[in-house]
């Protein structure tokens, strides 16, 4: 369940400028798209809560101070920032090269990355599973949508892999059931140029109505949904139409074999982990269809 996340959804801006003025960032994705956003989280560690954003440009961390007019794109205030020791301009995220860094903004308490101390004004990369600390305030970097299945998250390096062509789809109806509306809206950016014609929920009982109203010819889901595990719904599903199989791929944080199995064995056809690649879902779901 995700009932005890808090989710900051933030719409970034070239700092400086007013949000009409923000350039479009230019990020290689292949033939599907050179404009898809990535979505990280930034889970406080030893709490349920979560920050979370889509990446554009560059984002400004710290704590919001309204009477000095600072607006932090990833306001970190609701969890004690300033008790945390957070400078109120305290770091910055950047995209360069389709990669991610953070660079500390001379704060007063510091930045550490894996615990290591960043310099001032200097940009240090940014990995899946990262640690951050600004100030006391510890902080777990997670990526859960990233442009292309080449992003090596580990080692950092990026090879884009053979992509399904953008008209792969002939209107074919695909039904997204993801609460996340940043990670929903990804999806159905990335299937509609891919030539899917595609509805999102964001819960179980929304995306019953619609299987029952007009059978969808696949369906992509989360596991954990906030009115029913998606295993259960999958079960659900099969157990009601035995009489044809609409292909269900399953998109979950949750890691190993272990999850895979069990998703398969309740009756999906594909287990994607996060962070996924827009080039996989949409190589995933054209596969998929074709079967």
């Amino acid at each position: 369940m995700k009932s005890n996340t808090t989710k900051l959804t933030t719409h970034t801006r070239q700092l400086g400028l007013p949000p009409a003025e923000t350039p479009a960032v230019s990020r290689v994705t292949g033939p599907l798209d050179r404009a898809l956003p990535w979505v990280i989280e930034f889970r406080i560690v030893g709490t349920a809560s979560t920050v979370q954003t889509q990446v554009q440009n560059q984002m400004l961390m710290g704590r919001a101070d309204v009477e000095n007019k600072v607006f932090p794109e990833i306001d970190l205030t609701p969890f004690r920032a300033s008790a945390n020791g957070v400078s109120r301009k305290h770091a910055l995220i950047l995209v360069k090269d389709e990669r991610l860094y953070v660079k500390d903004l001379g704060s007063m308490n510091g930045t550490r990355l894996n615990g290591a101390l960043c310099l001032p004004e200097e940009e240090y990369r940014l990995r899946h599973g990262d640690e951050l600390m600004l100030g006391h305030l510890r902080l777990q970097v997670l990526y859960a949508v990233v442009p292309v299945v080449g992003a090596k998250l580990q080692t950092g390096e990026m090879q884009p892999s053979p992509l399904a062509a953008p008209d792969a789809g002939k209107g074919q109806r695909v039904l997204v059931i993801e609460d996340d509306p940043d990670v929903g809206e990804v999806f159905r950016l990335a299937l509609e140029k891919a030539g899917y014609t595609v509805i999102v929920a964001e819960n179980v009982a929304k995306a019953l109505a619609l299987v029952f109203q007009h059978m969808p010819d696949l369906i992509v889901l989360d596991l954990m949904l906030p009115d029913m595990n998606g295993l259960d719904l999958v079960r659900y599903i099969r157990k009601q139409h035995p009489d044809r199989h609409v292909p269900m791929l399953v998109v979950s944080g949750a890691t190993g074999g272990f999850q895979m199995s069990r998703a398969l064995e309740a009756g999906a056809d594909a287990f994607l982990s996060k962070p996924v690649a827009v080039d996989e879902l949409v190589n995933a779901v054209s596969a998929a269809i074709k079967v």
